[in-house]
Protein backbone atom coordinates (compact mmCIF):
# COMPACT_ATOMS: atom_id res chain seq x y z
CA UNK A 1 0.00 0.00 0.00
CA UNK A 2 0.97 3.08 -1.29
CA UNK A 3 0.60 6.39 1.03
CA UNK A 4 0.98 10.28 0.75
CA UNK A 5 0.60 13.71 0.57
CA UNK A 6 -0.79 14.49 -3.26
CA UNK A 7 1.68 14.63 -6.08
CA UNK A 8 4.91 13.10 -4.10
CA UNK A 9 4.81 10.45 -6.84
CA UNK A 10 2.97 7.28 -5.77
CA UNK A 11 1.22 6.86 -8.78
CA UNK A 12 4.10 7.27 -11.29
CA UNK A 13 6.20 4.90 -8.87
CA UNK A 14 3.56 2.20 -9.66
CA UNK A 15 3.66 2.64 -13.19
CA UNK A 16 7.55 2.66 -13.47
CA UNK A 17 6.89 -0.65 -10.92
CA UNK A 18 4.87 -2.45 -13.70
CA UNK A 19 6.93 -0.77 -16.44
CA UNK A 20 3.99 0.23 -18.33
CA UNK A 21 0.38 2.52 -17.68
CA UNK A 22 -2.36 1.37 -16.05
CA UNK A 23 -6.57 1.42 -16.32
CA UNK A 24 -7.55 4.23 -14.67
CA UNK A 25 -3.99 5.89 -13.90
CA UNK A 26 -4.27 9.46 -13.30
CA UNK A 27 -0.86 11.36 -13.15
CA UNK A 28 -0.39 15.19 -12.27
CA UNK A 29 0.84 18.15 -9.78
CA UNK A 30 -2.54 18.45 -8.69
CA UNK A 31 -4.68 16.09 -6.76
CA UNK A 32 -5.48 13.64 -9.28
CA UNK A 33 -5.58 10.03 -7.26
CA UNK A 34 -9.56 11.08 -5.40
CA UNK A 35 -9.70 7.18 -4.81
CA UNK A 36 -8.31 3.95 -3.24
CA UNK A 37 -7.58 2.23 -6.59
CA UNK A 38 -6.37 -1.84 -6.11
CA UNK A 39 -4.60 -3.36 -8.90
CA UNK A 40 -4.49 -7.16 -9.16
CA UNK A 41 -3.55 -9.15 -12.27
CA UNK A 42 -6.03 -10.40 -14.87
CA UNK A 43 -6.26 -11.85 -18.38
CA UNK A 44 -7.63 -8.47 -20.00
CA UNK A 45 -7.08 -4.62 -19.26
CA UNK A 46 -10.33 -3.39 -17.41
CA UNK A 47 -11.49 -1.30 -14.14
CA UNK A 48 -13.95 -2.56 -12.00
CA UNK A 49 -16.11 -0.32 -9.69
CA UNK A 50 -15.86 -0.14 -6.06
CA UNK A 51 -19.56 -1.76 -5.26
CA UNK A 52 -18.88 -5.02 -7.23
CA UNK A 53 -15.23 -5.51 -6.32
CA UNK A 54 -16.46 -6.10 -2.74
CA UNK A 55 -19.00 -8.85 -3.49
CA UNK A 56 -16.42 -10.29 -5.88
CA UNK A 57 -16.50 -13.92 -4.51
CA UNK A 58 -12.56 -14.58 -5.07
CA UNK A 59 -11.15 -11.18 -3.85
CA UNK A 60 -10.69 -9.89 -0.13
CA UNK A 61 -12.36 -6.48 0.02
CA UNK A 62 -15.95 -7.89 1.25
CA UNK A 63 -15.03 -5.86 4.55
CA UNK A 64 -14.83 -2.82 3.39
CA UNK A 65 -18.62 -3.07 2.94
CA UNK A 66 -18.58 -1.34 6.60
CA UNK A 67 -17.72 2.09 5.11
CA UNK A 68 -20.82 2.36 2.73
CA UNK A 69 -21.67 3.53 -0.50
CA UNK A 70 -19.97 6.47 -0.41
CA UNK A 71 -16.53 5.16 0.37
CA UNK A 72 -17.31 2.40 -2.60
CA UNK A 73 -17.70 5.09 -5.40
CA UNK A 74 -14.71 5.85 -4.75
CA UNK A 75 -12.80 2.35 -4.69
CA UNK A 76 -11.87 0.93 -8.11
CA UNK A 77 -9.97 -1.87 -9.16
CA UNK A 78 -7.70 -1.69 -12.17
CA UNK A 79 -6.95 -5.07 -13.61
CA UNK A 80 -4.34 -5.83 -16.11
CA UNK A 81 -1.93 -8.56 -17.30
CA UNK A 82 1.48 -8.27 -15.45
CA UNK A 83 3.90 -10.36 -14.24
CA UNK A 84 4.45 -8.12 -11.01
CA UNK A 85 0.51 -8.09 -10.18
CA UNK A 86 0.65 -12.43 -10.27
CA UNK A 87 3.10 -11.89 -6.69
CA UNK A 88 1.76 -8.68 -5.42
CA UNK A 89 -1.18 -6.70 -5.16
CA UNK A 90 -0.89 -2.66 -4.95
CA UNK A 91 -3.26 -0.12 -3.12
CA UNK A 92 -2.89 3.60 -4.56
CA UNK A 93 -4.81 5.69 -1.97
CA UNK A 94 -5.37 9.52 -2.87
CA UNK A 95 -3.31 12.28 -2.43
CA UNK A 96 -3.28 12.99 1.46
CA UNK A 97 -4.84 17.04 1.89
CA UNK A 98 -3.11 19.77 3.42
CA UNK A 99 -3.82 23.43 3.71
CA UNK A 100 -7.58 24.00 3.40
CA UNK A 101 -8.26 21.18 1.28
CA UNK A 102 -7.91 19.17 3.84
CA UNK A 103 -11.14 20.62 5.35
CA UNK A 104 -13.29 19.31 2.63
CA UNK A 105 -15.03 16.29 3.81
CA UNK A 106 -14.25 13.56 1.41
CA UNK A 107 -17.70 11.89 2.60
CA UNK A 108 -16.08 8.74 3.97
CA UNK A 109 -13.37 8.13 7.45
CA UNK A 110 -10.08 8.49 5.63
CA UNK A 111 -8.49 7.10 8.56
CA UNK A 112 -10.40 4.27 9.22
CA UNK A 113 -10.28 3.26 5.47
CA UNK A 114 -6.25 3.68 5.39
CA UNK A 115 -6.45 1.78 8.71
CA UNK A 116 -8.38 -1.01 7.01
CA UNK A 117 -6.25 -1.65 4.14
CA UNK A 118 -2.99 -1.49 6.84
CA UNK A 119 -4.05 -4.55 8.95
CA UNK A 120 -3.80 -6.53 5.42
CA UNK A 121 -1.09 -5.18 3.88
CA UNK A 122 2.67 -6.70 3.87
CA UNK A 123 4.49 -3.52 2.94
CA UNK A 124 2.96 0.31 3.73
CA UNK A 125 5.17 2.80 0.94
CA UNK A 126 5.06 6.11 2.78
CA UNK A 127 6.28 9.00 0.40
CA UNK A 128 7.55 12.11 0.97
CA UNK A 129 8.34 15.04 -1.70
CA UNK A 130 12.00 16.27 -1.23
CA UNK A 131 10.47 19.67 -1.43
CA UNK A 132 7.29 19.20 0.81
CA UNK A 133 8.03 17.65 3.74
CA UNK A 134 5.22 18.94 6.48
CA UNK A 135 3.17 16.79 7.83
CA UNK A 136 -0.24 17.65 7.08
CA UNK A 137 -3.41 17.18 9.85
CA UNK A 138 -4.79 14.53 7.34
CA UNK A 139 -1.66 13.05 7.13
CA UNK A 140 -0.63 12.57 10.49
CA UNK A 141 -4.12 11.26 11.27
CA UNK A 142 -3.07 8.61 8.48
CA UNK A 143 0.01 8.11 10.21
CA UNK A 144 -1.52 7.47 13.60
CA UNK A 145 -3.78 5.23 12.20
CA UNK A 146 -0.74 3.05 10.87
CA UNK A 147 0.03 2.21 14.96
CA UNK A 148 0.88 -1.31 15.41
CA UNK A 149 2.32 -1.75 11.96
CA UNK A 150 5.50 -0.32 12.64
CA UNK A 151 7.63 -3.15 11.39
CA UNK A 152 5.46 -2.62 7.83
CA UNK A 153 6.02 0.79 7.15
CA UNK A 154 9.00 1.88 4.67
CA UNK A 155 9.75 5.94 3.65
CA UNK A 156 10.83 7.06 0.14
CA UNK A 157 12.03 10.40 -0.42
CA UNK A 158 11.18 10.57 -3.56
CA UNK A 159 11.96 13.37 -6.00
CA UNK A 160 15.19 13.90 -4.25
CA UNK A 161 17.22 14.45 -7.82
CA UNK A 162 16.42 17.90 -8.07
CA UNK A 163 18.19 19.15 -5.16
CA UNK A 164 21.80 18.89 -4.37
CA UNK A 165 23.79 17.16 -2.17
CA UNK A 166 24.28 19.72 0.57
CA UNK A 167 20.46 20.31 0.60
CA UNK A 168 19.54 16.31 0.18
CA UNK A 169 21.58 16.40 3.93
CA UNK A 170 19.01 18.61 5.27
CA UNK A 171 15.78 17.72 4.00
CA UNK A 172 16.82 13.85 4.91
CA UNK A 173 17.40 15.14 8.42
CA UNK A 174 14.30 17.47 8.49
CA UNK A 175 12.34 14.34 7.45
CA UNK A 176 13.79 12.30 9.70
CA UNK A 177 13.13 14.94 12.87
CA UNK A 178 9.45 15.30 11.73
CA UNK A 179 8.67 11.46 11.83
CA UNK A 180 10.20 11.32 14.98
CA UNK A 181 7.51 13.61 16.30
CA UNK A 182 4.93 11.94 14.65
CA UNK A 183 5.37 8.26 14.96
CA UNK A 184 5.61 6.80 18.41
CA UNK A 185 8.40 3.90 17.76
CA UNK A 186 11.88 3.95 19.60
CA UNK A 187 13.24 2.69 15.57
CA UNK A 188 14.24 4.77 12.78
CA UNK A 189 12.26 3.88 10.06
CA UNK A 190 14.14 2.79 6.95
CA UNK A 191 14.14 5.77 4.68
CA UNK A 192 14.55 5.16 0.58
CA UNK A 193 16.01 7.78 -1.19
CA UNK A 194 16.07 8.99 -4.97
CA UNK A 195 13.49 9.25 -8.07
CA UNK A 196 11.05 6.47 -8.44
CA UNK A 197 9.90 6.69 -12.01
CA UNK A 198 11.38 5.58 -15.49
CA UNK A 199 12.79 9.24 -15.87
CA UNK A 200 16.36 10.13 -15.92
CA UNK A 201 17.94 11.58 -13.16
CA UNK A 202 17.94 15.38 -13.23
CA UNK A 203 21.53 15.78 -11.18
CA UNK A 204 24.20 13.10 -11.18
CA UNK A 205 25.46 14.11 -8.18
CA UNK A 206 24.29 11.24 -6.17
CA UNK A 207 23.44 8.57 -8.95
CA UNK A 208 25.85 5.88 -7.19
CA UNK A 209 23.75 6.50 -3.82
CA UNK A 210 20.23 6.96 -6.29
CA UNK A 211 20.83 3.21 -7.63
CA UNK A 212 22.16 1.48 -4.52
CA UNK A 213 18.80 2.57 -2.62
CA UNK A 214 16.62 1.63 -5.73
CA UNK A 215 18.27 -1.49 -5.78
CA UNK A 216 18.03 -2.24 -2.11
CA UNK A 217 13.97 -1.20 -2.14
CA UNK A 218 13.12 -3.44 -4.89
CA UNK A 219 14.95 -6.37 -3.19
CA UNK A 220 12.47 -5.71 -0.71
CA UNK A 221 9.55 -5.91 -2.72
CA UNK A 222 10.94 -8.66 -3.93
CA UNK A 223 10.99 -10.69 -0.96
CA UNK A 224 7.49 -10.23 -0.82
CA UNK A 225 5.58 -13.41 -1.59
CA UNK A 226 8.31 -15.67 0.49
CA UNK A 227 7.76 -13.07 3.73
CA UNK A 228 3.78 -12.95 3.45
CA UNK A 229 3.27 -16.72 4.84
CA UNK A 230 5.50 -15.50 7.98
CA UNK A 231 3.41 -11.79 7.93
CA UNK A 232 -0.25 -13.90 8.15
CA UNK A 233 1.10 -15.94 10.97
CA UNK A 234 2.46 -13.08 12.66
CA UNK A 235 -0.97 -11.02 12.76
CA UNK A 236 -2.44 -14.78 13.80
CA UNK A 237 -0.52 -14.67 16.73
CA UNK A 238 -1.60 -10.90 17.32
CA UNK A 239 -4.84 -11.60 17.08
CA UNK A 240 -5.22 -14.63 19.19
CA UNK A 241 -3.19 -13.11 21.90
CA UNK A 242 -5.88 -10.12 21.46
CA UNK A 243 -8.53 -12.05 21.74
CA UNK A 244 -7.46 -14.23 24.79
CA UNK A 245 -7.23 -10.42 26.81
CA UNK A 246 -10.66 -9.44 25.52
CA UNK A 247 -11.88 -12.39 26.99
CA UNK A 248 -10.81 -12.54 30.35
CA UNK A 249 -11.97 -8.75 30.30
CA UNK A 250 -15.42 -9.79 29.55
CA UNK A 251 -15.82 -12.48 31.35
CA UNK A 252 -14.65 -10.49 34.59
CA UNK A 253 -17.07 -7.59 33.78
CA UNK A 254 -19.56 -10.24 33.67
CA UNK A 255 -18.86 -12.20 36.92
CA UNK A 256 -18.91 -8.52 38.49
CA UNK A 257 -22.66 -7.35 37.51
CA UNK A 258 -25.20 -7.70 40.26
CA UNK A 259 -28.01 -10.71 39.75
CA UNK A 260 -31.17 -8.87 39.89
CA UNK A 261 -30.82 -4.77 41.01
CA UNK A 262 -28.82 -2.16 40.32
CA UNK A 263 -26.97 -3.04 36.60
CA UNK A 264 -27.16 -0.20 35.45
CA UNK A 265 -25.11 1.73 38.17
CA UNK A 266 -22.57 -1.23 38.44
CA UNK A 267 -21.48 -1.02 34.56
CA UNK A 268 -21.21 2.68 34.66
CA UNK A 269 -19.13 2.34 37.84
CA UNK A 270 -17.05 -0.60 36.23
CA UNK A 271 -16.83 1.96 33.00
CA UNK A 272 -15.42 4.62 35.23
CA UNK A 273 -13.14 1.99 36.66
CA UNK A 274 -11.78 0.47 33.59
CA UNK A 275 -8.46 1.48 34.49
CA UNK A 276 -7.88 -0.11 37.83
CA UNK A 277 -10.18 -3.20 36.01
CA UNK A 278 -7.41 -3.77 33.80
CA UNK A 279 -4.47 -4.03 35.94
CA UNK A 280 -6.48 -6.42 38.08
CA UNK A 281 -7.09 -8.65 34.93
CA UNK A 282 -3.79 -8.08 34.24
CA UNK A 283 -1.88 -9.48 37.60
CA UNK A 284 -4.96 -12.21 37.98
CA UNK A 285 -3.65 -14.04 34.31
CA UNK A 286 -0.44 -12.90 33.84
CA UNK A 287 -1.28 -10.91 30.89
CA UNK A 288 0.57 -7.79 29.22
CA UNK A 289 -0.71 -4.31 28.08
CA UNK A 290 -0.05 -4.60 24.84
CA UNK A 291 -2.79 -7.00 24.60
CA UNK A 292 -5.22 -4.70 26.15
CA UNK A 293 -7.66 -2.84 23.77
CA UNK A 294 -7.20 0.96 23.63
CA UNK A 295 -8.65 1.99 27.02
CA UNK A 296 -10.80 5.29 25.25
CA UNK A 297 -12.07 3.33 22.32
CA UNK A 298 -12.95 0.39 24.36
CA UNK A 299 -15.32 2.28 27.37
CA UNK A 300 -16.92 4.12 24.17
CA UNK A 301 -18.03 1.08 22.84
CA UNK A 302 -18.80 -1.17 26.34
CA UNK A 303 -21.00 2.75 26.78
CA UNK A 304 -23.44 0.74 23.93
CA UNK A 305 -23.78 -2.53 25.55
CA UNK A 306 -25.18 -4.46 28.44
CA UNK A 307 -22.57 -6.22 30.62
CA UNK A 308 -25.17 -8.27 31.62
CA UNK A 309 -25.82 -9.91 28.52
CA UNK A 310 -22.06 -10.97 28.28
CA UNK A 311 -21.54 -14.50 27.85
CA UNK A 312 -19.54 -15.78 30.82
CA UNK A 313 -15.59 -17.19 30.31
CA UNK A 314 -15.38 -20.65 29.47
CA UNK A 315 -11.77 -22.11 30.56
CA UNK A 316 -11.70 -24.55 27.76
CA UNK A 317 -12.08 -21.82 24.79
CA UNK A 318 -8.82 -20.14 26.84
CA UNK A 319 -7.48 -23.53 26.54
CA UNK A 320 -7.65 -24.04 22.92
CA UNK A 321 -6.30 -20.40 22.35
CA UNK A 322 -3.38 -21.51 24.51
CA UNK A 323 -2.93 -24.46 22.72
CA UNK A 324 -2.31 -23.02 19.29
CA UNK A 325 -0.03 -20.59 20.25
CA UNK A 326 1.93 -23.40 22.25
CA UNK A 327 1.46 -26.17 19.38
CA UNK A 328 -0.22 -25.25 16.44
CA UNK A 329 1.56 -22.34 15.41
CA UNK A 330 5.16 -23.54 16.04
CA UNK A 331 3.99 -26.64 13.96
CA UNK A 332 2.95 -23.63 11.04
CA UNK A 333 6.22 -22.29 11.34
CA UNK A 334 7.76 -25.34 10.55
CA UNK A 335 6.73 -25.92 7.75
CA UNK A 336 7.83 -22.77 6.21
CA UNK A 337 11.20 -22.74 4.67
CA UNK A 338 14.58 -21.88 6.76
CA UNK A 339 17.66 -21.76 5.86
CA UNK A 340 17.99 -25.44 7.64
CA UNK A 341 16.12 -26.95 4.64
CA UNK A 342 18.28 -28.56 2.42
CA UNK A 343 17.02 -28.06 -1.98
CA UNK A 344 14.77 -31.42 -1.63
CA UNK A 345 12.88 -30.58 1.92
CA UNK A 346 12.50 -26.89 0.34
CA UNK A 347 10.58 -27.89 -3.19
CA UNK A 348 8.24 -30.49 -0.69
CA UNK A 349 7.26 -27.78 1.72
CA UNK A 350 7.10 -25.04 -1.32
CA UNK A 351 5.95 -26.63 -4.63
CA UNK A 352 7.51 -26.03 -8.05
CA UNK A 353 5.18 -22.79 -8.71
CA UNK A 354 6.84 -21.40 -4.85
CA UNK A 355 10.49 -21.91 -5.73
CA UNK A 356 10.99 -19.66 -7.91
CA UNK A 357 10.11 -17.00 -5.63
CA UNK A 358 12.21 -13.55 -6.71
CA UNK A 359 11.54 -14.21 -10.79
CA UNK A 360 8.07 -13.32 -9.72
CA UNK A 361 8.18 -10.05 -9.02
CA UNK A 362 10.47 -8.50 -12.17
CA UNK A 363 12.44 -5.50 -11.39
CA UNK A 364 13.32 -2.14 -13.71
CA UNK A 365 16.66 -1.74 -14.39
CA UNK A 366 17.28 1.43 -16.22
CA UNK A 367 20.98 1.84 -17.15
CA UNK A 368 20.39 5.03 -18.53
CA UNK A 369 18.24 6.68 -15.40
CA UNK A 370 21.66 6.62 -13.90
CA UNK A 371 23.69 8.00 -16.34
CA UNK A 372 25.50 4.99 -17.12
CA UNK A 373 24.54 5.64 -21.49
CA UNK A 374 22.82 2.52 -22.98
CA UNK A 375 24.01 -0.51 -23.81
CA UNK A 376 24.46 -1.26 -27.42
CA UNK A 377 23.81 -4.97 -26.96
CA UNK A 378 21.06 -4.69 -24.66
CA UNK A 379 18.45 -5.29 -27.42
CA UNK A 380 20.76 -8.44 -29.16
CA UNK A 381 19.19 -11.41 -27.45
CA UNK A 382 22.01 -13.45 -28.06
CA UNK A 383 24.19 -11.05 -26.17
CA UNK A 384 27.42 -9.28 -26.78
CA UNK A 385 30.36 -10.25 -29.52
CA UNK A 386 33.60 -11.34 -27.92
CA UNK A 387 35.69 -8.18 -29.15
CA UNK A 388 32.80 -6.16 -26.93
CA UNK A 389 35.21 -6.38 -24.03
CA UNK A 390 33.12 -4.43 -21.94
CA UNK A 391 29.87 -6.67 -22.34
CA UNK A 392 30.53 -9.93 -23.85
CA UNK A 393 30.13 -12.83 -20.49
CA UNK A 394 31.87 -15.57 -22.04
CA UNK A 395 29.11 -17.73 -19.47
CA UNK A 396 26.20 -16.23 -20.84
CA UNK A 397 24.65 -19.23 -22.15
CA UNK A 398 25.38 -21.22 -18.96
CA UNK A 399 24.11 -18.54 -17.26
CA UNK A 400 21.03 -19.24 -19.71
CA UNK A 401 20.95 -23.05 -18.89
CA UNK A 402 21.67 -22.90 -15.02
CA UNK A 403 18.86 -20.18 -14.27
CA UNK A 404 15.98 -23.00 -13.20
CA UNK A 405 18.21 -24.92 -11.16
CA UNK A 406 19.36 -21.55 -9.44
CA UNK A 407 15.65 -20.83 -8.76
CA UNK A 408 14.82 -24.83 -7.88
CA UNK A 409 17.11 -23.67 -4.38
CA UNK A 410 15.28 -21.02 -3.18
CA UNK A 411 17.36 -17.81 -3.46
CA UNK A 412 16.10 -15.11 -1.38
CA UNK A 413 15.92 -11.63 -2.80
CA UNK A 414 17.69 -12.76 -5.29
CA UNK A 415 20.54 -14.88 -3.02
CA UNK A 416 21.44 -18.34 -1.88
CA UNK A 417 21.89 -18.66 1.60
CA UNK A 418 25.35 -19.47 2.77
CA UNK A 419 24.39 -23.09 3.70
CA UNK A 420 22.53 -23.61 0.56
CA UNK A 421 24.97 -22.58 -1.92
CA UNK A 422 27.67 -24.63 0.52
CA UNK A 423 25.37 -27.48 0.15
CA UNK A 424 25.85 -27.36 -4.06
CA UNK A 425 29.49 -27.19 -4.12
CA UNK A 426 29.97 -29.79 -0.90
CA UNK A 427 27.70 -32.23 -3.46
CA UNK A 428 30.38 -31.84 -6.27
CA UNK A 429 32.45 -34.47 -4.33
CA UNK A 430 35.51 -31.96 -4.84
CA UNK A 431 37.71 -31.23 -1.97
CA UNK A 432 37.28 -29.17 0.85
CA UNK A 433 40.48 -26.90 -0.62
CA UNK A 434 39.60 -26.85 -4.21
CA UNK A 435 35.85 -26.02 -2.70
CA UNK A 436 37.67 -23.08 -0.56
CA UNK A 437 39.42 -21.53 -3.64
CA UNK A 438 36.32 -21.61 -5.70
CA UNK A 439 34.54 -20.02 -3.44
CA UNK A 440 37.02 -17.79 -3.35
CA UNK A 441 36.78 -16.99 -6.90
CA UNK A 442 33.22 -17.42 -7.05
CA UNK A 443 32.00 -14.75 -3.94
CA UNK A 444 33.39 -11.69 -6.00
CA UNK A 445 31.68 -9.27 -3.47
CA UNK A 446 32.55 -11.37 -0.57
CA UNK A 447 29.15 -10.82 1.16
CA UNK A 448 29.17 -14.52 1.73
CA UNK A 449 26.01 -15.12 -0.67
CA UNK A 450 26.00 -16.09 -4.63
CA UNK A 451 23.46 -14.47 -6.65
CA UNK A 452 22.79 -15.80 -10.15
CA UNK A 453 26.16 -15.11 -11.92
CA UNK A 454 28.35 -15.82 -9.06
CA UNK A 455 26.36 -19.27 -8.78
CA UNK A 456 27.09 -19.46 -12.57
CA UNK A 457 31.05 -18.92 -11.93
CA UNK A 458 30.98 -21.43 -9.57
CA UNK A 459 29.59 -23.98 -10.94
CA UNK A 460 31.82 -23.59 -14.33
CA UNK A 461 34.71 -23.75 -11.96
CA UNK A 462 33.57 -26.66 -10.37
CA UNK A 463 32.65 -28.26 -14.24
CA UNK A 464 36.47 -27.24 -15.23
CA UNK A 465 38.10 -29.23 -11.98
CA UNK A 466 35.78 -32.56 -12.21
CA UNK A 467 34.69 -32.84 -16.67
CA UNK A 468 38.14 -31.29 -17.85
CA UNK A 469 40.60 -31.63 -14.93
CA UNK A 470 41.70 -28.37 -14.98
CA UNK A 471 43.55 -26.52 -12.26
CA UNK A 472 41.73 -23.99 -10.24
CA UNK A 473 42.95 -20.63 -11.95
CA UNK A 474 44.73 -17.78 -9.17
CA UNK A 475 42.27 -15.33 -10.61
CA UNK A 476 39.14 -15.42 -12.97
CA UNK A 477 39.54 -14.65 -16.38
CA UNK A 478 38.27 -11.24 -17.58
CA UNK A 479 35.67 -12.79 -19.67
CA UNK A 480 34.36 -15.18 -17.26
CA UNK A 481 34.25 -12.30 -14.89
CA UNK A 482 30.28 -11.03 -15.18
CA UNK A 483 30.17 -7.51 -16.64
CA UNK A 484 28.38 -5.94 -13.35
CA UNK A 485 31.09 -7.08 -11.31
CA UNK A 486 34.18 -6.17 -13.00
CA UNK A 487 34.65 -2.52 -11.52
CA UNK A 488 33.82 -4.57 -8.41
CA UNK A 489 36.74 -7.21 -8.53
CA UNK A 490 39.24 -4.37 -10.22
CA UNK A 491 38.68 -2.46 -6.62
CA UNK A 492 39.20 -5.32 -5.12
CA UNK A 493 42.37 -6.57 -6.78
CA UNK A 494 43.62 -3.06 -6.49
CA UNK A 495 42.94 -3.13 -2.51
CA UNK A 496 45.22 -6.10 -2.75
Amino acid sequence: MLIGQYSVGKTSFIRYLLGRDFPGQRIGPEPTTDRFTVLINGPEERTIPGNALSVHPDLPFRGLERFGVSFLSRFEGSQLPSSVLRSVTLIDTPGILSGEKQRVSRGYDFTKVVAWFADRADLILLLFDAHKLDISDELKGAIDALKGHEDKIRCILNKADQIDRQQLMRVYGALLWSLGKTMSSPEVTRVYVGSFWQEPLRTMDNAALFEDEERDLMKDLAILPRQSAVRKINELVKRIRKVKALAYIIGYLKIQMPNLMGREKKQQKLINDLPNVFRTIMKKYNLVPGDFPDINEFSAKLKEVKFSEFESLKQSQIEALDHALESDIPKLMEDLPSEKDTPETLRAKMGKAAISNTSNVPLPTRDTKFGKGADDNSANPFGAAPDNEDKYWALQESADRLWDSFEALGPEGGFLPPSVARDVLVKTGLKKEELRQIWNLSDIDCDGYFDHHEYVVAMFLCDAVIQKGRPIPAELPPSVVPPGKRALLAKKNADF
